[in-house]
């Protein structure tokens, strides 16, 4: 098998959100040390490129940009109540997207057989002219038009599984049905989008699937939803390229989340959107990491994935028909997308 690549830099520890924030430059170190125990064998560290600004401002265009720019001059600057940045912020933020986009290249060219880009800060709930939640640039967002435009990908399937609702992504493609967006989050929780009625709008009605989950929800739940709703709906999509926003903020011991998930539920979760790329997108796959702010957890759930993305063979955990608490939800869900199969 092809090497999975890595993306990883010391780069990213600049990003300082003050003291006491949760999104904070450990989070990066700790993987910085996991990419130090990988097997050369079979990953292979890819090291980031900042992106060219063409490709951020055809997301969030040139007077956003230079809004996050004009924070270099400055120690430190609130965007919002808990998005602050320093004076390497923006460029940090350059080279997380241009990580990600490094990768899709890399995935694209046949170089490496799929990867994972471990970059800060998060991107998934900025919005095209407003920073928020921790994010200044919606690398997801940059990375799914990218793909579109240089790439010439004609379905683009976003998986978003961060305890946190995507709403900045969801937001870009709210109305495209070239783009379907999926997300599992608690709910409600920050920042209190991602009801199960809010399904796209225009030519996009359809193509935004949400999975509010109530809180406490751990792997048997995720991978119900994962049966029952996400594979069907992948399928039917039929996309050709998967790109998943991986927040590990869902686990059990994080401290921002009220979710249950383990490493082994982070590990089947990306051993069925890997057997979905397989299936349908070529094996085109790449992840982004998004939250997750408990260090070992982190550390340990992203080598998890990792792991599984080394792996060949179907996925088999737990059985269809399976009744749980959230058997109801799921009828819902499926009840409000029925009459867009």
């Amino acid at each position: 098998m092809a090497k999975t690549a890595v993306i990883v830099d010391q780069e990213y520890l600049k990003h300082w959100a003050g003291e006491g924030h949760p999104e904070r430059p450990e989070r990066v170190k700790v993987l910085i040390d996991l990419a130090a125990e990988l097997d050369r064998g079979k990953f292979q560290l890819l090291p980031p490129k900042p992106a060219k600004r063409v490709d951020i401002e055809a997301v969030h265009g040139k007077e956003y940009v230079q809004l996050i720019e004009s924070t270099a001059s400055r120690d430190a600057y609130a965007l919002d109540g808990d998005t602050i940045t320093c004076r390497d912020s923006f460029s940090v933020g350059v080279l997380a997207a241009g990580g990600f986009l490094g990768l899709i290249d890399a995935i694209a060219a046949g170089e490496v057989a799929n990867g994972f880009a471990l970059v800060r800060p998060p991107g998934h709930h900025a919005l095209r002219t407003r920073a928020m939640g921790f994010c200044l640039f919606n690398t997801m967002a940059i990375a799914a038009e990218y793909v579109k435009r240089t790439h010439g990908a004609k379905k683009v399937l976003i998986m978003d599984w961060d305890v946190h609702h995507g709403n900045g992504t969801q937001d870009f493609f709210y109305a495209d049905p070239s783009v379907l967006f999926i997300s599992t989050h608690q709910y409600p929780f920050y920042p209190g989008t991602g009801a199960l009625n809010e399904v796209g709008a225009g030519a996009g009605e359809g193509f935004t699937l949400n999975i509010p989950l109530p809180a406490g929800c751990a792997d048997a739940e995720y991978l119900q939803v994962f049966r029952e709703i996400i594979v069907p709906a992948v399928k039917r999509f039929r996309p050709e390229w998967i790109l998943v926003s991986a927040g590990f903020d869902p686990h059990r011991r994080d401290p921002l989340g009220g979710m249950a998930l383990t490493e082994p539920g982070f590990a089947a979760m990306a051993r069925y959107l890997l057997m979905l790329a397989e299936g349908f997108a070529g094996a085109r796959i790449a992840f982004l990491l998004e939250g997750g702010y408990d260090l070992a957890a982190l550390k340990n759930s992203v080598a998890a994935v990792l792991d599984v993305m080394q792996q060949d063979g179907e996925t088999t955990e737990g059985a269809a028909g399976e009744q749980s608490r959230i058997t109801p939800l799921i009828r819902r869900i499926l009840q409000v997308h029925e009459k867009y199969q």
